[in-house]
Parts: C-alpha cells; structure tokens; sequence
C-alpha cells in the first residue's frame, strides 16, 4: 500500500487506514524506530500497566506505625 505524507505543521504525517490499526492492534499511543531503513510503528507498552490491578489497600502498612520514641531521643528537646 502507497500513501503520501502530509504537511502538518512543521512536521509531515500520514493517515493509517482502519484496517491496519485493527490489524496492530494500536490503540492511542504507538512506538516509532527505525529498522533496517524501514519505519515500524508498534503498539506503545506501558510499562506500569496493571500494577494496580490486585491491589488492596486493606492490606496497607504504615511504614512508620511501628516505629518507637527512645527516650534518649527525646532529651534535647523543648516541647
């Protein structure tokens, strides 16, 4: 398939057809490189998808909830 690139801006851009978004599966955000000379655009991976997917904040810790004055500590101090 030929296409011709279009001026948007300063840039240049193209249309890609319906059918080869389906094909790749690209939703809103793709990767761009180069290969060989050739351009490949990919699905864009997010790198932290799904990391929230099990999560349960009834199972939280507060990190410092365990954590204990010293008296010695506690010395120098005007309250």
């Amino acid at each position: 398939m030929q296409t011709k690139l279009r001026k948007i801006g300063n840039s240049r851009g193209i249309i890609i057809p319906s059918s080869i978004i389906e094909q790749i599966h690209i939703d809103n955000e793709v990767e761009m490189s180069v290969q060989d000379g050739a351009l490949v655009l990919k699905p864009a991976n997010s790198v932290r998808k799904g990391w929230f997917d099990n999560y349960d904040p009834s199972k939280d810790v507060e990190p410092l909830s365990e954590m204990a004055d010293l008296e010695s500590e506690q010395e120098d101090w005007e309250w």
